[in-house]
């Protein structure tokens, strides 16, 4: 794979492992709350951590098996992230009996680092679905630099897309956008390897 492409790759998972974060800019932004750049800031650091994780532990184990294995296991993870994103955001909502609305308060460093935690879960499956495939050492760095990059990227516009008059309709269709994206790239992975 060469690495124009590799870089590609990197960042389409990149933009669709934080189309949850654009939701969480939204969120605020529907609010009329602005997020500040320094806690976009820790949580895109939280961020790039966890995908520097991920990416290691992919590259690590990309020593151990073919490339055809390694990008059917990045297809399967990257599927199984967009298909948990669409049912976190349609099926559970829809079967779930605990209902409860979040207070949204302008966020500091604890929300900064919660947040960072929370949205990052999905980067270790990310920065291990980029690095599996590839065999190139420095995707591991791409992988993790683009994941956090995106990350900050998507809050940023999803807080002025959240203020302004499009909320609702991105705001209504990011999981599913993410989620297929996240899978298109994983099957891209598989097809790529032929």
């Amino acid at each position: 794979m060469g690495w124009m492409h590799a870089f590609i790759v990197a960042n389409l998972i990149g933009i669709g492992a934080n189309l949850d974060n654009c939701g969480v800019g939204i969120a605020y932004g529907s609010k009329k709350i602005r997020f500040p750049h320094w806690v976009n800031a820790i949580v895109n650091a939280i961020g790039f951590v966890t995908a520097l994780l991920g990416a290691y532990v992919g590259e690590v184990i990309s020593w151990y098996i073919s490339p055809d294995v390694a990008a059917w296991a990045a297809c399967i993870a990257l599927c199984i992230i967009g298909l948990f994103f669409w049912y976190s955001a349609y099926v559970h909502p829809r079967i779930s009996t605990n209902k409860w609305q979040m207070k949204i308060e302008r966020p500091g460093w604890k929300q900064g680092v919660m947040l960072g935690w929370t949205l990052s879960l999905t980067n270790v499956a990310s920065g291990f679905g980029v690095t599996i495939s590839n065999t190139n050492s420095t995707m591991l760095w791409i992988a993790a630099l683009t994941i956090a990059l995106w990350g900050y990227i998507a809050i940023w516009i999803g807080n002025i897309v959240g203020i302004g008059v499009l909320s609702k309709i991105l705001g209504k269709y990011s999981s599913l956008i993410a989620g297929l994206l996240l899978i298109v790239v994983g099957i891209h992975q598989v097809l790529s390897s032929w």
